[in-house]
């Protein structure tokens, strides 16, 4: 059996990260889920922190990596109005 007889289809996938001290990240099956949790990351991080959503897909060698499809979205909590805003890819 080779590698591509093996691999299943798993859907697409978000990686999220949020980049501050202590920040957060993961990988998970729904968009919106993903915005929610940079969205909730840089509501507790400092202004001018940003965060990313990122397209991803599991490698198809067989390898525990993920491979970046590229980018969704992209967050930064404002420091003028303390808000998230967010830039659509």
């Amino acid at each position: 059996m080779t590698h591509t007889e093996q691999h299943r289809d798993v859907g697409e996938l978000y990686a999220w990260d949020v980049f501050a001290d202590g920040g957060a990240g993961g990988v998970t099956d729904d968009r919106d889920a993903a915005r929610a949790h940079v969205r909730e990351g840089l509501t507790a991080a400092p202004p001018g922190t940003r965060g990313r959503v990122r397209r991803v897909t599991l490698c198809p060698l067989g390898r525990s990596v993920y491979l970046d499809l590229g980018l969704v979205a992209e967050a930064r909590r404002d420091a003028a109005s303390d808000t998230v805003t967010w830039h659509d890819a």
